[in-house]
C-alpha cells in the first residue's frame, strides 16, 4: 500500500512578499513627498510646514529690514526722477500753438495756417462745444493747443477776456469725459451808495464810473420803477456788488444788495439769493420775487407792426382774418428771449410762421416766436430755458414782408392780448429754503448798513465806495 504524500504550505514565502511590497510602496510615496516639498519650497517658496525647529539664519533680523526698507526708499527718486524723464521727453513732442483772434479772424483758419489737420480742428470744436462757441469768439480771445505729431489735439487753453482762462484736457477716446478747469479768480464784495442828482446812469458813472451798474440796478428793479419818469433828484441808493479781477484788470459781478428809497417812491430792497437747487433770483425782505413770471417784450424792437386783432387784412394773402399775435419789428439777427421759465416744446419750421418756436410755462401758459432767421445754438424739444435766456434771432421766413417777429400768447390753450394780460408774479422763496434765505438777507443787509473798511470819496461827499473785508 504506498504511502500517502503529505504537502506542506510554506507562509514564508508569502509573508516576505507582502513586506517588500509595504516597502516599496513606502518608499515611493516618501519619494514623492521630498520632490512635492523641494518642489514647492524653490519653485513656489513655500517653507516646510513640519519643521518645529526654525533656522535663525532665514529669519532676517530688525537691521536687515531697516537697510532693506532704506534701500527701496532710496530707489523711490529714482523710480520718479526716471517717470519725470519719460513725462518731459512726452511732452517735449507735443507742438504747442499760441495765438490771438484779430477782427475778421476764425479759430479754424488760424489753426489751419499752424498746420493742424481740419478734421481734428473739427473734431475738437465738437468736444468742447460746450464749453467754448467756435462761431462766437471775441475779437482779442488768446488761446493756446498741444497736439502730438500725429496731429492729435491734447489740450486746449481758451482766455475770452483777461480775467477767464479755461484749461481743457482733450481725451484720446471719446468715451471719456472732457476735463475742464476755469482758473480762480480773485474776488470781493463793494460797497457803493450815493444820492441821485440828475439820473441813477450819471450818479453811479460818478460813484463807481461804471454804466454796467446802473443799468444792473434799473434791470433788478425794473417792475418796481420806471427810472426815467419816476427818479428824482436827492434820491438815494445803496448796493453790494461783487468785484472779480485777475491782477490789474477787474469785472463787476452780480450786485448782492440793494437799496434805493426816492421821493415818490417808497423804500425798495432787493437780496440775490440762490436756492440749494441752484435757483437765482431777487427777492423782497419778505420772500417775494422782484420781477414777473413774464418779461414785458422778448426783444429789444423799434415798434410794433401789427397789434393783436380779430380781422386784420393779411399782407401777402390779401385776405381778411384775424391776428392773434404781435409783430415786433426789429433788424434781422437781433436776438430773441424766453419772456419766461419754460419748456421747449417745439423747435423747427412751421409753414407761414417759418422758423418757430413754442415754449410751454408754468399756470398753463405758451408762447410762441415765428419768423425766425435761425434758433440759438443747441436749441431742441424737451430743453429748460430761463427768462431772458435768447432761444433765436429776428428773420423773415415764412410768410413775412420784411423782418420782424411775430410773438403770441396762449392762456388754457386761448390766445390772449399779450400787452393787455395782467402779467402773473415769479414764484417766492420755497418754504423749505426761508431758513438759508433769512441768514443770507440778514448778513447782506448787515453789510450793506454797516461801512467798513476802506472809504473811497469820488468827487463828491456823498459818494462812498467802501471795499468790505472777507469774513
Amino acid at each position: 500500500m504506498p504511502k500517502k504524500k503529505y504537502y506542506y504550505h510554506s507562509y514564508y514565502y508569502t509573508y516576505s512578499n507582502k513586506k517588500r511590497r509595504a516597502k516599496k510602496i513606502k518608499m515611493i510615496v516618501g519619494g514623492l513627498f521630498i520632490l512635492l516639498l523641494f518642489t514647492g519650497t524653490f519653485c513656489f517658496k513655500i517653507l516646510p510646514l513640519f519643521s518645529t525647529k526654525q533656522n535663525s539664519e532665514t529669519i532676517p533680523t530688525s537691521e536687515e529690514i531697516l537697510k532693506l526698507a532704506t534701500d527701496e526708499t532710496e530707489e523711490v527718486p529714482e523710480i520718479l526722477a526716471e517717470e519725470n524723464s519719460f513725462q518731459q521727453e512726452k511732452e517735449k513732442e507735443l507742438i504747442t500753438i499760441n495765438g490771438n483772434l484779430q477782427a475778421g479772424d476764425t479759430l479754424y483758419e488760424s489753426l489751419i495756417k499752424e498746420g493742424v489737420p481740419a478734421a481734428e480742428i473739427l473734431n475738437l470744436q465738437e468736444k468742447v462745444k460746450s464749453v467754448v462757441d467756435f462761431s462766437y469768439l471775441p475779437v482779442g480771445s488768446e488761446y493756446s493747443l498741444k497736439y502730438s505729431p500725429e496731429g492729435k489735439v491734447t489740450e486746449f487753453i481758451y482766455k475770452p477776456n483777461p480775467i477767464d482762462i479755461y484749461c481743457i484736457d482733450i481725451p484720446a477716446s471719446d468715451s471719456e469725459d472732457l476735463k475742464v478747469v476755469k482758473e480762480e479768480i480773485s474776488r470781493e464784495t463793494v460797497h457803493f451808495e450815493g444820492v441821485i442828482k440828475s439820473s441813477l446812469y450819471e450818479s453811479m458813472l460818478e460813484c463807481a464810473n461804471s454804466p454796467q451798474l446802473a443799468l444792473q440796478i434799473a434791470d433788478i428793479f425794473a417792475w418796481q420803477i420806471d427810472f426815467l419818469t419816476e427818479c428824482r433828484e436827492g434820491d438815494t441808493f445803496k448796493i453790494l456788488v461783487e468785484k472779480q479781477y485777475r491782477g490789474d484788470f477787474y469785472r463787476w459781478g452780480n450786485i448782492l444788495a440793494a437799496e434805493y428809497e426816492g421821493e415818490l417812491l417808497s423804500k425798495h430792497t432787493a437780496i440775490f439769493f440762490t436756492d440749494p437747487t441752484g435757483h437765482t433770483d431777487y427777492y423782497t425782505e419778505e420772500g417775494k420775487s422782484l420781477r414777473k413770471a413774464f418779461l414785458r417784450a422778448p426783444l429789444n424792437y423799434k415798434y410794433i407792426s401789427s397789434y393783436f386783432s380779430k380781422n386784420r387784412l393779411h399782407p401777402i394773402l390779401r385776405i381778411w382774418r384775424p391776428h392773434l399775435a404781435i409783430d415786433y419789428a426789429a433788424p434781422t439777427g437781433t436776438p430773441v428771449s424766453t419772456i419766461g421759465d419754460g419748456t421747449v416744446i417745439y423747435v423747427g419750421w412751421d409753414n407761414g410762421y417759418g422758423n418757430y418756436i413754442k415754449i410751454r410755462h408754468p399756470n398753463n401758459y405758451i408762447t410762441a416766436y415765428g419768423h425766425l432767421s435761425r434758433f440759438a445754438t443747441g436749441l431742441k424739444n424737451g430743453q429748460k430755458v430761463k427768462q431772458g435766456e435768447i432761444i433765436g434771432y429776428v428773420g423773415a421766413t415764412g410768410l413775412a414782408t420784411g423782418s420782424h417777429l411775430d410773438f403770441s400768447i396762449s392762456k388754457n390753450g386761448e390766445k390772449v392780448d399779450f400787452l393787455k394780460i395782467k402779467l402773473p408774479a415769479a414764484f417766492s422763496i420755497d418754504p423749505q429754503y426761508k431758513a438759508q434765505f433769512k441768514e443770507a438777507k440778514d448778513r447782506l443787509l448787515n453789510d450793506l448798513e454797516k461801512n467798513r473798511g476802506l472809504d473811497l470819496t469820488l468827487g463828491s461827499d456823498n459818494l462812498r465806495s467802501i471795499n468790505l473785508e472777507k469774513e
